[in-house]
């Protein structure tokens, strides 16, 4: 026999994975975080210095007034010394018509007149090639015209404010790459303490004697508790089996000994045997012995079936009309003489859930009784709907007309190899397959003797219900 093909896969490790999702949903976040503190850096550094732009701005206009028909303006030292160093400060001031009356003559930017009432107007702009922010502040003069305004311009570069902004961003970068990496390293710690219980559940397995199928006794987390109750209710259902497995051979060896034994002596005896007569009778019971020998392995591999097909999940639905008709023509066929037969059940199909194969099995076994042992002249097969509960439930008779089985004997014969009684030879397993099977399928096997004084074995069975996901 070729070994089996493991089919379970390594995969990557689950630690690497975790951690792998974690890194990447911290760097995301890291970006995430860098990019709006750059962006409110720059935003801050851009008010700060604006606010201080528009402020030396101001100084300026408080000492600019207009006097014997002319502007004046005195520059205080102070305006332009708030401005910081690393930067170039320019400025101009216009009388209301345009003229330069103070600052640098060269720079003459743009002028929004009709802007000039709002206040102080903050501008972008060039000067000389190089970018500048400016502050434009209106004063009004005590003169006709349609620009009554003196106007002052402040303009600094953006050199201060650039650097501060890149300084700001790279200790915020500074602070974040190293949050981040201790970040990691805590969640690489967390996570393989968190998996730790996946170790201990293997070295629990692993450890464990192969012929020890006990529950696994470990303390685990909720999360891998599913998996640990899994697992036990495997090793559970796998100690079963193997029970059954030891069960069924110990029981055939059991059983098997005693007419294997009296076969080979019955096989010795007639190699001693020189009278014909003689012969004949020993070859007529070692052909009877043969015969039930056979039965008896026969009845030992329906056994070993039923109590296999026991565990199955019993999902199939089954016409139970069908297919004790099927069986009933399948047993009498093979019969030379039938006694008086009926089959009485309802038009309507009468469906129940279970296994087809152990369901025939054990109405093929008590055709077969009643036929072998019950009925010299009458076999009745009743199926009708069971009224008398309030669940729906079919009940299924086997009727008759044979001496039946004593009171006395009916629970004796519902377990495994129970001796046949009234002279038979043997053991019989029939009754005890069919008790199985029934239990099996949430139904039950009982006896009953009928007002007219026939015999009946009555199986019930709970109707077919449909599962709660064919219903939704």
């Amino acid at each position: 026999m070729q070994p089996r093909t493991q089919h379970v896969i390594a995969g990557r490790s689950l630690y690497t994975r975790l951690v792998t999702r974690v890194g990447a949903v911290l760097t995301i976040s890291a970006a995430a975080l860098l990019i709006a503190i750059w962006i409110s850096t720059q935003l801050a550094a851009n008010e700060a210095y604006d606010r201080i732009l528009s402020g030396s701005a101001l100084q300026i206009a408080e000492n600019t007034w207009y006097e014997n028909g002319a502007v004046n303006v005195d520059v205080p030292l102070a305006a332009l010394s708030m401005l910081g160093t690393g930067d170039h400060a320019i400025y101009v001031v216009l009388d209301p018509q345009g003229r330069v009356i103070a600052g640098d003559g060269e720079f003459r930017p743009d002028i929004p007149w009709e802007k000039l009432e709002q206040g102080p107007l903050l501008r972008d702009g060039e000067y000389l090639g190089t970018p500048v922010r400016m502050a434009i502040i209106g004063r009004r003069m005590p003169v006709d015209g349609p620009h009554p305004w003196a106007v002052i311009v402040l303009a600094q570069t953006n050199n201060a404010r650039m650097s501060f902004a890149h300084s700001l961003g790279s200790k915020a970068l500074l602070v974040i790459i190293a949050m981040s990496v201790l970040t990691l390293v805590a969640a690489m710690f967390t996570l393989y303490q968190a998996l730790a219980p996946l170790k201990r559940i293997e070295a629990a397995i692993r450890e464990r004697d192969l012929n020890d199928l006990s529950p696994l006794n470990l303390t685990v987390p909720a999360e891998t508790h599913a998996l640990v109750s899994a697992i036990n209710a495997f090793m559970q259902r796998l100690a079963i089996h193997r029970a059954t497995m030891r069960r069924v051979i110990g029981d055939a060896a059991h059983q098997l000994r005693t007419p294997v034994t009296a076969l080979v002596s019955q096989m010795e005896l007639l190699e001693t045997q020189t009278s014909e007569e003689k012969r004949q009778r020993h070859l007529d019971q070692l052909r009877e012995r043969t015969r039930s020998l056979g039965a008896l392995v026969n009845q030992l591999i329906n056994h070993a079936m039923v109590q296999h097909r026991s565990d199955i999940s019993l999902q199939q639905r089954i016409d139970l009309g069908e297919l004790v008709r099927s069986q009933m023509t399948d047993v009498l066929s093979n019969r030379e003489r039938t006694p008086d037969l009926a089959l009485d059940m309802p038009e309507a199909p009468c469906f129940i859930r279970g296994d087809a194969i152990s369901l025939g099995e054990a109405i093929k076994n008590i055709l077969n009784n009643a036929l072998q042992y019950g009925s010299p002249g009458l076999l009745h097969v009743r199926l009708e709907a069971d009224e008398t509960r309030n669940e729906a439930r079919y009940v299924l008779r086997f009727i008759d007309d044979g001496p039946g089985i004593p009171a006395a004997d009916w629970e004796r014969l519902r377990k495994p190899f129970s001796p046949r009684g009234e002279g038979r030879m043997g053991a019989s397993l029939g009754l005890s397959i069919v008790e199985e099977v029934m239990r099996a399928h949430a139904g039950g096997m009982r006896f009953e003797h009928t007002a007219q004084g026939y015999f009946s074995v009555v199986l019930d069975f709970p109707a077919w219900q449909a599962p709660a996901e064919e219903l939704a």
